[in-house]
């Protein structure tokens, strides 16, 4: 029983100019959604072979991905197939017999591989190597990566830059982010690198030095706000108050000497400078007045800011411009291209070789373009380069100023299903084309052969009101006309979940999973109700789980999704955007290959061991261990027996590790992988088929780094991590098993192009309003503007208004692509937190407000709610188990507890160990000496990097405190700038009578560490050190060592820390310790000598430990612009005895 309308079609006559009648024209063709484009365009292909005689190897047809591309040329081939069968005319016989002949070298494919074509046929007009190879996603990671690293050296190594990196650090830019959750300019380098045809107006800008901090409009800001102050009449005014501490703030800024400090001050108090509406109206001539000046400072600091901030952004854009330009020159030179190389190159190629250029034109009489509303910019004028006669002085011409020769260029896409902005697709270029060519109106495909009338008819009536018409942002929305009708047996109205709700996000995103699981749920309880056609059996049939698809717009709600249909028994898998390297099996397998590439790493050894695929329990490895076992690779320890299951698992693990150097990643991977049995521990999942889809996953992609020329185990394990730190977003391919009859969960971009029976809209919770996050690039002129680390350049904010509108419009037809995937029925969740203050003329701020507000006023003949189900919190049930027979032996009660308070007791016995850290630092030892054993036991060395050299040398207090915190630079270890600066220098002298560096290593650490006036006394200090009596005697001593790191086992822990002098002697070790603090008299010298006892003590336990010699002596040097002041430790084997017994 067929579904479809015999009726004619509603736009037969655009159809036919398509496809015959339009074959001389330039056409713009607007297709909707399911409207079939794809066959109109076979059509036109065939008819212009068959019926004006261009061969098909002057055809190039482009169309947006391989799988699109692929398709076209399939049914190209079927078509003219078809055309020889139906007894053509000799001549029209010849030409599908040559067309045939030459399809699989004709240009059907992507833009990337057209250009590729071109660019092989005319390499050295763009001084291309007559080979050139195109690096894949994996292989552009790798070098990307590579160059990266050789950036941030050299941004880091060269002086000129100096100055930049510490003001950057200042804005709290990071240049290189040691956390994957920071944003860095590694993330504007990524978006750089994708666009670097945009970076002329950068290329053609030298790095400059920075401007100097100007503080003048702070100090006028502050001027005028001290004769605003001075009118008040009542002491005790609020705003009074706040004057005061502006006014105490400024000045601390301004008083402060160091520019990096100035900026620091003036970021913290720039967003306290403010009235906050405080102050009484009887209080001041003019409150208003008042309160103006107040917020002026803070506007001025702002401003201030913002100037720096454009400085410093400026610069490194520039520098990572050069930096990226240069890379892409390298790729040309090499003949290894990215895929955006193939189309700047091409179009350099047509700009600048008259010769290619006519070539070209002359190949290729005809260029259609598929999808061009999500196709890159430079598209089309590579197309109108081709398409146009070749005259002089048109090399410069914008592609709207040549004139391409009628037909020789076809457009068809369709504006509202533009949504993919973040690969430069520019729905702006679209409309500019459309009204370029078609300045009477595209030609209209209105017909929808996909869709049953009901869905579509709501689709016409919700996004009829959401996608209104904006010049340069968003298309006129064309209603579509159904072709299919609806099954008389089913209700196919469209279904909408929830509404308003009330909670927080995160539970109504659980109450919209909830109600999304019911509903797929019901398609498989009652399947009448969800009838479906299959169009091989031209009938409708009950439906099947792989029938119903779930499409969101963003992973967001993807977890309370997945425990829902859990909850629901209602298989499913995960088709596309998985982060697969941070699944668990993935996890398992790499930590194995891991442990079999590095020996040495007991951690992924350990983890190996415990995985399925080893399946070690913790006793298994404690008994192990107690046997005398290793954590390595080595030889089986004698205690150990041969059938211990960790002395079995790393036998293989060593038979694996035998044979890294002779097979490849993915030979060792799979023979793990099959030698474990992982595909037969899958059983052990809830969704096996997933588990064997991600091994086949990561084994494919071995191969697939190996293929890009990536290197052994060790390179591969390195991108592999570099996937899972990054949180790199991997697709999985979309091939399920053939006998896996499952929901499919899919973005709405991974679904572009794709049709389901059965669609359910879910996420609608997501803003659909909010601004983007994480660093930003705007091309909106010459130079881009970037934004990082809430840092932007000058003219970012006026762009990023309008960019957010632009992103508002995409997710509007983010909307519509999702809706018009659905052929039988659709599910729309519309589940939203109510606003408060709606704004008028908005549709809401979450997709689900919006089409909420996009059902009002549709008919009841086009939507439905479900009968509410009764929420439980009961599972459905699984099948019923068979009973055990009678008398079989059954598992009873386990033994209740007699003792609580015992068992309370042995626990905490066996955990107290445990809590106390591993690693004490000598210093921690030192700074809790006056605590209690256990306090200095469990305080955190990670978090005593040195005991303070404080007093004269320590920052001032409150904000100024806070803004010295972490400086990029540490080469010394000492707490404060200067005793950092003066480590840093002793560390680097080798001879107390080289003299003549002090000078200059101070200058150099006294700027690292951003105190560039203490270089004075950082040389000074350094000087009193390298004159005292012990240091003169080490570097006259046989033996001597500077920063020497020493850690020593204890009992259960280990003491470390570094010794900044040991020299030997007759007699034994003499260790050394430099100190910076300032020294009011002999009385405060002993105070200090007995605070830095124990540290000492520490450090000759520790050595005595490691190297199995006594340590004679340790001296204290404390360093002072007058000379050095030397003690010798007292009591030092008393203080031994102590730290042993503080560490035990």
């Amino acid at each position: 029983m067929t579904s479809v309308d015999t009726s004619p079609l509603v736009d037969e006559a655009e159809r036919e100019r398509v496809a015959r009648t339009g074959l001389g024209e330039t056409l713009f063709v607007e297709a909707g959604a399911g409207t079939g484009k794809t066959h109109e365009l076979v059509r036109r292909v065939v008819n212009l072979v068959v019926e004006t005689g261009v061969p098909l190897s002057a055809v190039a047809a482009i169309t947006f991905t391989e799988a699109a591309a692929a398709e076209l040329r399939d049914r190209i081939r079927e078509a003219f197939e078809k055309s020889l069968a139906d007894h053509l005319c000799e001549p029209d016989r010849e030409a599908c017999e040559r067309a045939l002949a030459d399809i699989d070298q004709a240009a059907i494919g992507t833009l990337h591989g057209f250009c590729l074509r071109i660019l092989s046929e005319h390499a050295l007009a763009v001084e291309l190597p007559p080979r050139v190879e195109i690096l894949d996603e994996v292989s552009s990671q790798l070098a990307f990566e590579e160059r990266w690293t050789r950036f941030v050296d050299g941004i880091y190594d060269d002086p000129a830059s100096e100055a930049l990196v510490l003001r950057a650090w200042a804005l709290g830019v990071e240049i290189d982010a040691q956390s994957k959750l920071k944003a860095s300019l590694k993330d504007v380098a990524s978006i750089f690198e994708d666009s670097w045809d945009r970076l002329d107006g950068l290329v053609a800008t030298a790095p400059t030095g920075l401007a100097p901090v100007d503080l003048e409009p702070v100090v006028r800001a502050m001027r005028a706000l001290r004769e605003v102050k001075a009118t008040n009449t009542n002491p005790k005014d609020l705003l009074l108050d706040r004057c005061a501490e502006v006014e105490t703030m400024v000045d601390e800024v301004l008083a402060e000497a160091d520019p990096l400090r100035q900026l620091r001050l003036l970021r913290s108090g720039e967003a306290r400078w403010r009235s906050s509406g405080l102050g009484g109206r009887l209080n001041w001539p003019d409150v208003v007045t008042a309160r103006a000046a107040v917020n002026a400072v803070g506007l001025a600091a702002k401003e201030v800011h913002e100037g720096v901030a454009n400085d410093v952004l400026r610069q490194l854009s520039i520098r990572l411009a050069h930096f990226t330009r240069d890379a892409a020159e390298q790729r040309r030179a090499a003949g290894r291209l990215d895929f955006h190389d193939l189309l700047v190159l091409a179009r350099r190629l047509l700009r600048n070789s008259p010769d290619a250029r006519t070539t070209l034109h002359g190949r290729y009489q005809r260029l259609l373009l598929d999808e061009f509303q999500d196709t890159d910019p430079i598209q089309i004028e590579v197309a109108v380069l081709i398409a146009a006669a070749v005259e002089g002085g048109d090399v410069d011409r914008s592609w709207q100023e040549i004139a391409p020769l009628p037909g020789r260029l076809f457009f068809v896409g369709d504006p509202k299903q533009s949504i993919y902005r973040f690969r430069r697709a520019d729905i702006k270029l679209f409309l500019g084309a459309r009204a370029h060519f078609a300045a009477n109106g595209p030609v209209l495909l209105r017909q929808n052969f996909r869709t049953v009338e009901p869905v579509l008819e709501w689709v016409n009536h919700a996004f009829g009101r959401l996608m209104t018409e904006h010049p340069d942002r968003q298309a006129a929305y064309q209603p579509l006309s159904a072709h299919r009708s609806a099954s008389p047996h089913a209700d196919h109205r469209v279904v909408l979940l929830g509404g308003a709700a009330t909670g927080s996000a995160g539970e109504i995103r659980s109450q919209e999973a909830a109600a999304v699981a019911r509903t797929v749920r019901s398609v498989g309880d009652d399947p009448q109700s969800w009838k479906v056609f299959d169009r091989g059996a031209d009938d409708w049939r009950d439906p099947k789980w792989s029938d119903v698809t779930i499409l969101l717009p963003t992973r967001t709600s993807l977890r309370q999704l997945e425990d829902a249909l859990d909850h629901q028994r209602v298989p499913y898998r995960v088709a596309t955007g998985s982060l697969v390297f941070d699944t668990q099996e993935v996890r398992e397998a790499l930590d194995a290959m891991q442990a079999i590439d590095d020996p040495g790493d007991e951690l992924a050894l350990v983890s190996a061991l415990r995985s399925p695929l080893y399946a070690c329990s913790d006793v298994d490895l404690l008994t192990y261990h107690q046997a005398g076992g290793r954590w390595d690779l080595g030889p089986r320890a004698a205690g150990v027996p041969t059938d211990h299951p960790v002395a079995r698992a790393l036998e293989h693990l060593q038979s694996l590790a035998a044979l890294r150097w002779w097979n490849e990643p993915s030979a060792l991977l799979d023979r793990l992988l099959r030698e474990r049995d992982a595909f037969a521990l899958a059983f052990g999942s809830r969704r096996p088929r997933e588990v064997w889809r991600r091994l086949r996953f990561i084994v494919d992609q071995a191969r697939a780094f190996e293929e890009s020329g990536g290197g052994g185990l060790r390179a591969f394990l390195r991108w592999a991590d570099l996937q899972r730190t990054e949180g790199t977003r991997v697709h999985e391919p979309l091939l399920a098993e053939l006998d896996d009859d499952a929901v499919n969960i899919l973005t709405i971009h991974g679904a572009k192009g794709l049709e389901f029976p059965i669609t359910v809209l879910s996420g609608a919770t997501t803003q659909a309003t909010t601004g983007r996050r994480g660093p930003q690039v705007i091309w909106g002129g010459s130079v881009p503007e970037v934004k990082l680390s809430r840092q932007t350049t000058d003219n970012f904010n006026r762009l990023a208004d309008i960019e957010a509108e632009m992103d508002v419009d995409e997710r509007l037809r983010l909307l519509y692509v999702a809706c018009t995937r659905a052929r039988d029925h659709l599910v729309v969740s519309t589940f939203h937190k109510p606003r408060t203050k709606p704004r008028p003329g908005s549709f809401g701020d979450s997709y689900g407000e919006w089409l909420t507000n996009a059902s009002i006023g549709a008919a009841d003949t086009l939507w439905r709610r479900l009968p509410e189900a009764e929420e439980s919190d009961t599972e459905v049930p699984e099948e019923a188990a068979t009973p055990a027979a009678a008398g079989a032996a059954t598992a009873g009660p386990a033994p209740l507890l007699q003792d609580r308070d015992e068992w309370l007791a042995r626990r905490e016995a066996m955990l107290e160990p445990q809590r106390r850290p591993r690693f004490v630092s000598a210093t921690t030892i030192a700074g809790d000496a006056g605590a209690s054993p256990r306090a200095a036991a469990e305080a955190d060395p990670l978090e005593v990097a040195e005991v303070t050299d404080d007093a004269q040398h320590n920052d001032t207090a409150g904000a100024a405190d806070a803004a010295r915190r972490e400086i990029p630079w540490r080469r010394g270890r000492a707490g404060s700038a200067i005793g950092r600066a003066v480590h840093a220098v002793l560390q680097m002298v080798g001879d107390p009578a080289d003299d003549g560096r002090i000078g200059e290593l101070a200058s150099q650490q006294a700027h690292v560490e951003a105190v560039p006036d203490a270089v004075d006394t950082i040389a000074a200090l350094a000087r009193s050190a390298l004159r005292s009596p012990s240091v003169v005697a080490a570097h006259a001593a046989e033996r001597c060592w500077r920063e020497v790191y020493v850690a020593a086992p204890l009992g259960d822990r280990a003491i470390e820390g570094y010794i900044d002098l040991l020299y030997e002697t007759p007699d034994g070790l003499v260790l050394v310790d430099y100190k910076t603090d300032a020294i009011a008299g002999e009385a405060e010298v002993d105070a200090k000598v007995e605070r830095y006892r124990l540290q000492a003590a520490a450090y000759a336990v520790a050595l005595e430990a490691s190297t199995g010699l006594v340590v004679a002596e340790a001296k204290l040097v404390f360093c002072t612009r007058t000379g050095a002041i030397e003690r010798q430790v007292p009591d030092l084997p008393g203080g031994k005895a102590q730290v042993r017994e503080l560490v035990a």
